[in-house]
């Protein structure tokens, strides 16, 4: 009997997001993996399930990531002001330098617009993703003393900035010149109720 690959997955899940988020889902095939993970198709379906298995656990990774990111960002201002333009301009700087080529977006937002019209899985975990966000982002405003709003409210605003971040993610692939996309996204930021 052979034995078990030995291999890191956290390394192997990196390896897998970062090929399906160059390539998309659909035009990374098996063989693609195998290549680029140095693991054969048999112990890509014994470990992990299949490509569509991979890809799916490499998707909530970087949710999981991604809500991490979010929570230590805004808890780590004293004002949500600042902590949400702190996190729009991390998001800015994180997926391009100078916002031209080489942006590749948002992953799960690669996902929403790849898979989510046609796949019932994908469109339940992307809406998923959202109401996650969401409730996160409702929590932090509601809490939030430069506020004072109901939680309809919060929910509003806070789908509101989960709009501006993921349209944030795909205009970051367009080329915009970063200073003036971190003063637009900033001009949103200060849109909202806050008190004087």
């Amino acid at each position: 009997m052979p034995a078990n690959p030995v291999f890191n997955e956290s390394e192997v899940l990196d390896k897998a997001r970062d090929l399906f988020w160059e390539r998309g889902y659909h035009a990374t095939s098996i063989s693609d993996l195998e290549k680029a993970l140095g693991l054969s198709r048999s112990s890509l379906y014994n470990s992990f399930g299949g490509k569509r298995a991979l890809y799916d656990l490499t998707l909530a990774r970087y949710r999981d990531d991604s809500f991490d990111f979010l929570q230590g960002t805004l808890s780590k201002h004293r004002q949500l002001r600042a902590g949400l333009k702190d996190l729009f301009a991390q998001a800015i700087l994180s997926h391009s330098p100078n916002c031209v080529n080489g942006s590749k977006g948002c992953y799960i937002g690669n996902a929403t617009t790849e898979l989510a019209s046609s796949c019932s899985d994908a469109l339940k975990f992307v809406a998923g993703n959202r109401e996650q966000f969401i409730d996160i982002m409702g929590a932090a405003l509601q809490k939030s003393p430069e506020l004072e709003l109901d939680r309809d409210q919060c929910q509003d605003w806070a789908n509101y900035l989960f709009v501006i971040y993921n349209g944030l993610q795909v205009v970051l692939q367009t080329g915009i010149d970063r200073d003036q996309l971190q003063a637009s996204i900033f001009k949103a930021v200060d849109g909202l109720p806050w008190k004087e």
